[in-house]
């Protein structure tokens, strides 16, 4: 689990350089990588509850989990959804001189 961990993140990180600028990018960002984190670590949990005999935990942390990976799904739908609409949206200029010339023309 943590290569696929590992995997998300470096695109998550990817998607956050890309569109620095975007608040609402970065909150979702921010937001799914916390959720990936909390459902591996409530997997573990679940686990070592259940090894330990203590299965209404497991259970509790079970069902905590997929509470977790519903709401990481409906933050991916939101993620999907913002970034198609910044696809639609016109670029912004490459910079704080796009469109002039470095050079003067005499």
């Amino acid at each position: 689990m943590r290569s696929d961990t590992t995997e998300a993140s470096l695109r998550l990180s990817d998607l956050r350089r890309a569109q620095a600028a975007d608040a609402s990018l970065e909150n979702l960002l921010n937001a799914i990588t916390g959720k990936i984190r909390d459902s591996a670590r409530l997997a573990v949990f679940e686990y070592e509850a259940g090894n330990e005999g203590h299965d209404a935990l497991a259970v509790a942390f079970g069902a905590l989990g997929e509470i977790e990976r519903e709401s990481f799904r409906t933050l991916l739908d939101h993620l999907r959804r913002h970034l198609n609409e910044l696809q639609d949206e016109p670029a912004p200029p490459a910079g704080r001189f796009a469109g002039r010339s470095v050079v003067s023309e005499r």
